[in-house]
């Protein structure tokens, strides 16, 4: 699909590819057709290396793009053997593995395939399984098996359960034929986490085959690319841009155990891996970036290494200088959504890398900075390196939340996707994510909808106000605590709201950690609590009890938090001479722009 003398260099040369239209480059037309295609190309060559537990002493096991396009033909043609169709949703509860890929594709060529969050609780899912009216549910894996009973119970209209093994089973695939289903509707993603009420994301075969595209494009897949795969495949950055595209692509895969990153002892041994299994590519969030940055070997233990990726949510800047310097290879920070089907910007492979920018916009994808009103309503595009919201265009982004009606879409004039974000673009073409309009919250790559957690707090007697928001976190980049405001002659304790939230919450993920009671929350001009204010504020704490903690009590700290027109929040700190460098070092753990000075 990309030439091989192709260059990445520059928001120009992502232009001069997409001169080219999608459909004089692509030899499908939706993700099936592309996998087919790579896989008649080099049948007997290896496309997955499965490791059950992720771990360097595992057995592998081995699968050809024969073997995979096999089992998805299986899985395809099972399903329509039990009356599924292309209007029905095959929902999937399942581990990472080469068996959940070969599910996916042959799902996506027979029915709509909806991955579901295995860690969400049993009640959240079984809301997603009704709000998608999923006719089957096919569940596997440790994470999944002691919820299943609760999982169906709690159903509107319990689907049919089936098991990987069923749809693998042996049988006559002859009698299915893959169809260009380019303009239907193939897989159907719940955004976020933790919402209060589920977003379903349709997407169609065509998003993902020019998603297939310019990915490939942005991160330059070949044939002998081996791709370590340990993200979530119930996500898009999991399934997509580490499993999937790189299939399409001709690529193979390292899928290290059916947890992924999560696995026991996974982390540890990933750089291990990569060195055994000659890994080109390397995908990972903040989080596990974080923590591989403290032990990343030189460049001569892992020559085959060509570049990393990170996903889910922003690299501290600091974490990704350390392993571009150690490792010598490009690191990219794309950004995108679930509902674009993955990126939409991608730093230049073969240009100037911009730390703490996300890139240029890659081919076919258009991205501007709008300005809104203080009702949210548009207002005009910005000018060069003038903040506003971040808004997308393209043919892999979709065309609308389902069951949404038209006036509450997200969606500007002529088409342009409300991203939610913040952020400029410079004069050349790079984006820069300087905030949220949106209070979703981001813990580790997953959004938690602050409604959640204030519907909870309102339940009790004495709270007038309630209001939720991220507070920064080196690890999860984000973790959910609450401000409230309590009704005149109303007494509640911090730790009674809290009780009362961890019981009323069913995500675990989004009950807050703190609880702030203040006197009066901030507004806004039109009377809305202003959380702008209220995540200053939370970073505020929490950058002044670890500034407090590194330089010991009784010695002076002076912080500023405010807004930046440059780079949306910007800190700045002064410490004893003594504690400069160290102040440093803790602020580089996260993705602010700051400044240490000493007093």
């Amino acid at each position: 699909m990309i030439p091989p003398d192709t260059v990445f260099a520059s928001a120009a040369d992502a232009a001069r590819f997409a001169a080219v239209p999608p459909a004089a480059r692509l030899p499908a037309r939706d993700l099936p057709g592309l996998f087919v295609h790579a896989a008649r190309r080099r049948p007997e060559a290896p496309a997955i290396r499965y490791l059950p537990r992720g771990l360097l002493g595992d057995a592998p096991e081995d699968w050809t793009f024969g073997r995979l396009h096999a089992a998805m033909l299986r899985v395809a043609a099972n399903l329509a053997a039990a009356g599924v169709g292309p209007g029905d949703t095959v929902a999937a509860l399942l581990p990472n593995g080469p068996e959940t890929l070969a599910v996916v594709l042959g799902a996506q060529a027979a029915s709509v395939i909806a991955p579901i969050n295995v860690y969400l609780e049993a009640r959240e899912i079984a809301t997603l399984l009704d709000a998608m009216a999923a006719r089957v549910l096919v569940a596997d894996g440790e994470v999944v098996e002691g919820k299943l009973d609760a999982i169906l119970a709690a159903c509107a209209s319990p689907p049919r359960l089936l098991r990987r093994a069923e749809l693998l089973a042996a049988g006559s695939s002859a009698g299915f034929a893959l169809r260009d289903r380019s303009a239907e509707q193939v897989a159907l993603f719940h955004t976020g986490g933790t919402t209060g009420l589920p977003k379903l994301v349709p997407l169609t075969g065509e998003n993902f085959a020019v998603c297939a595209l310019f990915s490939s494009y942005g991160y330059g897949y070949t044939d002998t690319d081996r791709v370590f795969a340990a993200m979530p495949m119930f996500h898009v950055g999991g399934l997509l841009a580490s499993a999937l595209f790189p299939l399409a692509n001709g690529a193979s895969l390292v899928i290290a155990g059916e947890s992924g990153y999560r696995g026991p002892g996974t982390v540890a041994d990933t750089w291990a891996l990569a060195e055994r299994e000659r890994v080109t590519v390397l995908i990972a969030p903040p989080t596990v970036m974080g923590q591989l940055a403290q032990n990343a070997p030189g460049k001569a233990r892992i020559p085959a290494l060509r570049l990393l990726v990170n996903g889910a949510a922003a690299l501290p800047v600091s974490i990704g200088n350390a392993l571009v310097e150690r490792l010598q290879v490009p690191l990219t920070e794309p950004w995108g959504l679930t509902e674009a089907c993955l990126a939409v910007t991608s730093m230049p492979l073969h240009g100037q890398r911009r730390a703490g920018s996300v890139g240029v916009a890659l081919p076919y994808c258009g991205v501007k900075a709008v300005r809104v009103d203080a009702q949210g309503r548009e207002a005009g595009d910005c000018g060069v390196d003038e903040i506003g919201v971040l808004a997308i265009s393209g043919p892999s982004v979709f065309s609308g939340y389902r069951g949404v009606e038209a006036g509450r879409q997200p969606f500007f004039r002529g088409g342009w996707l409300d991203t939610g974000d913040l952020g400029r673009v410079d004069a050349d073409g790079y984006v820069w994510i300087t905030g949220r309009a949106k209070d979703l919250i981001k813990r580790g790559g997953h959004g938690i909808d602050p409604a959640v957690i204030e519907a909870a707090l309102y339940a009790h007697p004495a709270v007038a106000l309630a209001a939720a928001v991220g507070r920064p976190d080196a690890y999860a980049g984000e973790l959910p605590i609450a401000y409230v405001q309590l009704k005149p002659g109303h007494l509640a304790l911090p730790t009674e709201l809290l009780d009362l939230a961890a019981r009323s919450i069913a995500e675990r993920a989004a009950v807050p950690k703190d609880i702030i009671v203040l006197d009066a929350l901030p507004l806004t001009g039109v009377g809305k609590v202003d959380k702008t204010l209220l995540r200053l504020d939370a970073a505020h704490r929490t950058f002044e009890a670890l500034l407090r903690e590194l330089v010991g009590s009784g010695q002076r700290v002076a912080l500023e938090i405010a807004p930046h027109p440059r780079h949306g929040t910007f800190v700045q700190v002064r410490v004893p001479a003594a504690h400069v460098e160290g102040a440093r070092r803790l602020l580089a753990q996260f993705p602010h722009q700051h400044e240490v000075l000493a007093f």
